[in-house]
């Protein structure tokens, strides 16, 4: 079965990648093996200097082309990028005092139509135009639970259903501290009501279990599809389906990568901050859940923990845990079925941030900081389907 809207297999190489001998140990797989379909690579130049790997990167195509919207962490400005020239077709220039200030901005959570959604610490959620003006900002209340900061990202956005605005707060508040009944308080999401100035934490928590065989970390992204939510955990296999409408959880899903078996507990806190990263590198982890509306699936990643027999600087485990050394992509369908999963190459890709989808594919960034190609001067993306197996 293919994954796709049209039939571009002319225009294609395929490829598929086993890694049979550094999976051997993970057990028998259940989940189909996926071939990549590679659509094309694009290379580009960006017309002023940035990063490779911009964050809150976010596809817009429309009749004048493809653009890339991103922050710009050297001119700590959100620029739109042309794709083909690399030049910024339009700038949004944040404020850092004034009424307008973007000092205590604790991400972006969002583009919609003519307005940039975004968050702020310590806990309000808000929107500008692009000029940069602050149209509207409210402080979100805490729950049962005191909270101390809402965050956001491209992955853990705002989304506006009808007069409400959904948010997030994926993050224990005292993870050494609580005990398992405690999970059950910590509410997952919110929404601020336009009309009525009232917000309201839902009954929407980790799985009971969560815990269950150690405390494991806190975190997850969601994807939208219609008036749902799909609440993707890190350290959990089982997704979430939030009803917008209904405004409660419909449905709970085990999604299980084949690859997903050891997940990170942090009963006590590590010694050093070497002893941590190297916690996280070993272990299994999911990543971004993001939602093809041109293909109407989803796409999980993930990553295998991994060990060899280095022994890295404190620097360098950085770039590890940063730009994972695999990444694997699940790929479900609209009712959430597996349809099949896909490992890249050592340090193939890099997909913590910068991956999104476009009408054409997945995007994903060949900018993993680990690679001996990684490139300082451009902005490198391989646009892929996916193709399930016999």
């Amino acid at each position: 079965m293919l994954i796709s809207t049209k039939n571009i297999l002319r225009h294609c190489s395929v490829f598929t990648i086993g890694l049979l001998l550094f999976f051997s140990c993970k057990g028998e797989a259940e989940n189909k093996l996926l071939e990549i379909i590679k659509v094309k690579e694009i290379k580009i130049k960006p017309e002023v200097l940035t990063i490779p790997n911009p964050p809150y990167a976010h596809l817009i195509e429309s009749d004048s082309g493809q653009y890339l919207f991103y922050l710009n962490p050297t001119s700590m400005s959100l620029q739109f990028m042309n794709m083909e020239d690399g030049k910024v077709a339009n700038e949004i220039v944040l404020e850092y005092d004034g009424p307008n200030s973007m000092s205590r901005r604790s991400g972006i959570a969002g583009l919609e139509d003519d307005k940039v959604w975004t968050t702020f610490r310590p806990h309000a959620i808000a929107y500008f135009n692009y000029k940069a003006e602050i149209q509207f900002k409210k402080d979100i209340p805490s729950g049962e639970v005191d909270i101390t900061y809402v965050g956001s990202s491209f992955q853990k956005g705002l989304h506006q259903y009808g007069d409400k605005v959904f948010g997030m707060q994926p993050l224990f508040m005292n993870h050494h501290g609580m005990g398992k009944e405690d999970i059950q308080k910590h509410s997952l999401v919110y929404s601020y009501d336009m009309v009525s100035d009232q917000t309201i934490w839902y009954e929407v928590y980790y799985a009971k279990d969560y815990w269950d065989n150690g405390k494991k970390l806190s975190e997850f992204s969601w994807a939208r599809r219609g008036d749902k939510l799909y609440i993707s955990p890190w350290y959990d296999h089982e997704i979430q389906v939030f009803d917008m409408q209904q405004e409660k959880v419909t449905e709970k899903v085990e999604a299980n990568s084949d690859h997903i078996n050891s997940f990170y507990y942090v009963n006590e806190i590590p010694g050093t901050h070497e002893e941590g990263l190297l916690n996280i590198l070993n272990n299994d982890l999911y990543g971004i859940i993001l939602y093809d509306k041109y293909r109407d699936c989803f796409y999980r990643f993930f990553y295998p923990g991994y060990t060899d027999d280095e022994e890295y600087a404190i620097d360098k485990l950085w770039m590890l845990r940063n730009s994972r050394p695999f990444t694997g992509v699940m790929v479900l369908d609209k009712d959430l079925n597996i349809l099949g999963e896909h490992i890249f190459d050592k340090f193939q890709i890099h997909a913590n941030s910068n991956v999104f989808v476009g009408e054409e594919g997945l995007y994903l960034s060949l900018n993993n900081k680990n690679s001996p190609d990684y490139d300082e001067d451009h902005l490198r993306y391989m646009v892929v389907q996916f193709e399930a197996g016999e």
